[in-house]
């Protein structure tokens, strides 16, 4: 049990390090579409921002630190499942909770990307628009299939520890 918690503390400490970079590169984005948008800054920056970027990366970054709050918590419940139990229903509501983020992010952050990608084609529409919305649509879903299968993954585990929980209330029963 010792070596799996381990494991899981790996998978969540390195989902944690990609989210914090994923977030410091919106971050770092944001200011730059606000100072362009406003005309502040005049150096060699593309100024065809929209409102609609400042919009998007807005949404991107606080589904980001939504994500990144999830994850902490999850960190936080793997890390004191050494001093106690993994196996409670509390651990397996959070495990539950995480799961349906990830989801909810993972459909939110294709909805986010197809916006962005059909914004950029609505001005370029040509006869193989058909085919570029189709090949978007493609490298969306295939970039978001990864953050469902770990979504389901943490939902499963949810179960497992329901299931862990239940089987140790009644062993704790027996006599």
């Amino acid at each position: 049990m010792k070596k799996s918690t381990t494991y899981l503390k790996y998978i969540v400490n390195f989902l944690l390090i990609a989210l914090a970079l994923d977030i410091l590169s919106k971050a770092l984005k944001f200011p730059l579409i606000v100072l362009t948008k406003f005309d502040l800054v005049h150096e060699n920056t593309p100024s065809d921002f929209s409102t609609l970027d400042i919009i998007l990366v807005t949404i991107n970054l606080i589904l980001l630190i939504y994500m990144g709050w999830l994850l902490l918590k999850l960190r936080k419940t793997v890390y004191d499942s050494e001093s106690k139990s993994l196996f409670s229903k509390a651990n397996k509501s959070i495990f539950k909770q995480v799961g349906n983020g990830l989801i909810y992010y993972s459909i939110a952050i294709f909805i986010v990307r197809l916006v962005e990608k059909l914004s950029g084609q609505i001005e370029n529409i040509n006869d193989s628009s058909a085919y570029l919305f189709g090949h978007n649509i493609g490298e969306l879903i295939s970039g978001r299939i990864p953050l469902l299968v770990i979504g389901i993954f943490i939902l499963i585990l949810a179960d497992l520890i329901q299931d862990g929980y239940d089987l140790k209330q009644e062993n704790d029963l027996t006599i």
